[in-house]
């Protein structure tokens, strides 16, 4: 059975937590201003600085600090390499290998990193997932997760920006796909580029449930979490996780584990249908500009903007108010996330003006 973990320095092991002591004592009138401090004061300095590998050697610090570190509810885990026990052997499977193909070019951080043969290194390893390191800490309220590099990977010159917040399932999506200055249409492949513009968007979609797979087991043992973000340190992509998605999540215990253990018993198929969340059938509102001039001199190529959000979606008007209410839905979506900052956030800005054309994607 295919399966992925995220592995964490053997630094933040708990297990060899100490209290530092000093061959020399304080004399007996020595005055430490920093003891007055009240906990709460701590606590909130301790959350502030969010790191859990500094937050781990803050343990050895004194007593004092040992005992309040694992009060830290605000918490950043950097990943330093996401392993994944998948076999290429797929690779062969009838009508599957042009997708197994194209899927291999969109996780690289699962499919890139080979776990070697089970030994007992396998089981010194797993001591440090993001799970144990958290059993660590009681009250995990607030949890960013940064993996060590981006999942896609894109043709020369294209790049993509994507942000989707989870419940159970996908809840929604904003996707900015774009080429460097250089690239025209005709390099964006068939059909004026629509085809590479969906690839684009199944490639990010894709990019995000398998995010969401991979914290499935953070989400069940942090019982106060009430925040989850997954991102990484190339800033190509985001997935958000409120305290109204963790609650649904959990909410469909029953319906998850069902699901999950369907996915396990398809030991016939590919490994990405295995390793991720299904992402429910979905409409990709797409806006598209050829040459898109922004206000620090760069120009973007074929620039694209998709919002995606599940079929289920529907408005209680029909017609040409219907879709002035998607567009509403669309503006108020990317204005209420924040979705990207800088140029990116112009782009966004310029392009959800501009004319949409609607696609539906069936459930994959």
């Amino acid at each position: 059975m295919a399966s992925s973990m995220l592995a964490v320095d053997p630094a933040l092991s708990f297990r060899s937590t100490t209290t530092l002591s000093f061959t020399q004592s304080p004399p007996e009138n020595a005055f430490d201003g920093f003891d007055l401090l009240p906990d709460p004061i701590i606590l909130t300095i301790l959350n502030n600085i969010s790191d859990i590998k500094t937050l781990i050697r803050c343990r050895t610090v004194s007593r004092r600090f040992n005992s309040l570190v694992p009060q830290s509810d605000s918490l950043l885990l950097r990943v330093d390499r996401v392993i994944s026990s998948l076999d290429s052997d797929d690779e062969g499977d009838g009508d599957a290998s042009s997708v197994i193909g194209f899927i291999k070019s969109i996780v690289k951080s699962i499919q890139d990193l080979i776990s070697p043969p089970r030994s007992s290194s396998d089981s010194h390893q797993s001591q440090y997932s993001p799970e144990m390191i958290l059993r660590g800490f009681e009250r995990v309220r607030d949890l960013e997760i940064e993996l060590p590099t981006g999942d896609l990977w894109l043709e020369k010159r294209a790049a993509i920006k994507w942000k989707a917040e989870f419940g159970k399932t996908l809840r929604s999506c904003v996707i900015l796909g774009f080429r460097c200055s250089g690239v025209g249409e005709s390099d964006l492949g068939g059909g004026g580029g629509l085809k590479t513009r969906v690839v684009w968007t199944i490639s990010a979609l894709i990019a995000a449930s398998a995010r969401h797979y991979m914290v499935k087991e953070i989400v069940k043992e942090n019982v106060h979490l009430t925040k989850l973000t997954v991102n990484d340190r190339e800033d190509e992509g985001s997935v958000i996780m409120n305290e109204s998605g963790i609650k649904e999540y959990r909410e469909d215990k029953v319906e998850n584990q069902d699901e999950e253990e369907g996915q396990n018993g398809n030991l016939n198929g590919v490994w990405w249908r295995s390793n991720r969340t299904r992402v429910p059938a979905v409409w990709m509102r797409m806006r598209h500009e050829a040459k898109l001039e922004l206000s620090n001199g760069v120009t973007m190529e074929g620039a694209t903007l998709v919002v995606v959000r599940p079929t289920g979606y529907s408005t209680s008007v029909s017609g040409e108010e219907e879709a002035h209410e998607e567009q509403r839905w669309d503006e108020g979506l990317v204005a209420a996330g924040g979705v990207f900052d800088g140029v990116y956030g112009e782009a966004v800005a310029k392009l959800i003006k501009r004319r949409s054309y609607l696609l539906e994607i069936n459930s994959f």
